[in-house]
């Protein structure tokens, strides 16, 4: 069993991602809505496309910027 303050701490922590998680399917819940209504066609796997994306994006532009 976990000392008390360890138990309410591993609790808040939880509540903390779940929310989190909460969070991010509103998101891209979100975006895939704008981007339907500029194309019908739009799929959620669109969506974690263009999320890749634009993470290598953001990659390759903070290594670019590491080399400085």
């Amino acid at each position: 069993m976990y000392p008390q303050g360890e138990q309410q701490e591993r609790e808040r922590m939880s509540a903390n991602l779940q929310r989190g998680i909460e969070l991010t399917e509103l998101a891209l819940s979100l975006r895939l809505a704008a981007l339907r209504q500029q194309n019908q066609a739009y799929t959620m796997a669109d969506v974690m496309h263009e999320i890749r994306l634009a993470k290598e994006r953001a990659w390759q532009a903070n290594q670019t910027s590491a080399r400085y």
